[in-house]
């Protein structure tokens, strides 16, 4: 079937997983059956910055759109100087003058795509500051990374594709991109077995990998929760390894295609990434007739190659993404 070899792309010539250690299992057995401790623990993961969830209450169709979500940005001197760097990069910079202020940024840029950016930079910062705080090992950070930026990248597309008014696009981006927040949390508790966990394709087809699953969705749900996020981002985390649940959520249906496309946008002939990235592999385990299954299920099977297509050829902007947080 054309969908399941698209999906699989060519996992078979990843490199294959490193061992986990007895030890290791010991303590990841330990650790995925504390994520509620974990959760409610004073030295959890530190929350994102509010400006994500002021981001996401806001109407970018408002005539008010463009002056709130200045005041949004330049509220942070960061978020605003690597905005106007990515407005004046070669990615994104169009005949004119270069661009020296953030409203004129955003016009450059438009709303969307100003939003899809900045919330992009806030995230990305804190993922890396406070991931890299405690996570010593910095490819696998990358990986991580770059991974929930492809994931943000394919559940848009997908959206875009499937047309509902229902799913926003920008809405369906931010809850791919934020989808894993409780697989970087187990990472902040046990920085140094969860990278070998992590590099072992978290043991897929074990048990272990099973309570894995129930853990950072749980975990991730629940910090979102008192992070105060909006309540189908806390689903998402919840839910994004369920196999249907289009009749409930779509949005979450999404998340859990986009999981599974990594090695077939990487792969793609229209790759526009300039360099490799061995690592990024997405939900382990393929899962493709699964998969079949759920994009059938949207009326999505026929444009599975296309969507695709427009990630890989992406690549750059990703990329640029992913280098300026």
């Amino acid at each position: 079937m054309r969908t399941e070899q698209t999906i699989a792309g060519t996992n078979s010539e990843q490199p294959a997983p490193e061992a986990l250690m007895p030890e290791d299992v010991g303590a990841l057995e330990k650790l995925f059956g504390d994520w509620r401790w974990i959760a409610e623990s004073e030295k959890a993961m530190p929350p994102i910055s509010p400006l994500v969830f002021r981001l996401l209450s806001m109407d970018r169709e408002s005539p008010l759109a463009v002056p709130e979500m200045t005041d949004i940005i330049e509220s942070d001197p960061v978020v605003t100087a690597r905005l106007l760097g990515l407005a004046n990069s070669s990615a994104f910079l169009r005949a004119g003058k270069p661009i020296r202020d953030v409203r004129g940024a955003i016009l450059r840029l438009g709303v969307h795509s100003t939003f899809e950016t900045t919330f992009t930079e806030i995230f990305g910062m804190w993922v890396r500051h406070s991931a890299r705080a405690a996570l010593p090992d910095d490819e696998l950070l990358e990986a991580l990374w770059l991974e929930y930026l492809l994931t943000g990248f394919c559940t848009r597309e997908l959206a875009s594709t499937l047309r509902d008014s229902a799913i926003d696009p920008s809405a369906a981006y931010t809850a791919g991109l934020l989808h894993d927040v409780g697989t970087l949390a187990l990472c902040w508790a046990q920085p140094v077995v969860m990278g070998r966990f992590v590099r072992a394709g978290c043991a897929i087809g074990t048990p272990l990998h099973q309570q894995f699953v129930e853990a950072h969705t749980g975990l991730g749900a629940a910090l979102l929760g008192a992070w105060n996020a909006p309540r189908e981002l806390a689903l998402v985390a919840a839910h994004h390894h369920d196999r249907m649940r289009s009749q409930e959520m779509a949005i979450t249906t999404l998340v859990y295609i986009a999981d599974h496309l990594h090695d077939a946008v990487m792969q793609h002939d229209s790759n526009r990434f300039s360099a490799e990235h061995s690592m990024v592999s997405g939900c382990f385990g393929g899962a493709t007739e699964e998969v079949s299954a759920a994009l059938a299920a949207l009326g999505l099977t026929d444009k599975l190659d296309s969507i695709i297509e427009r990630v890989a050829l992406q690549g750059e902007r990703i990329e640029a993404l992913a280098a300026l947080t």
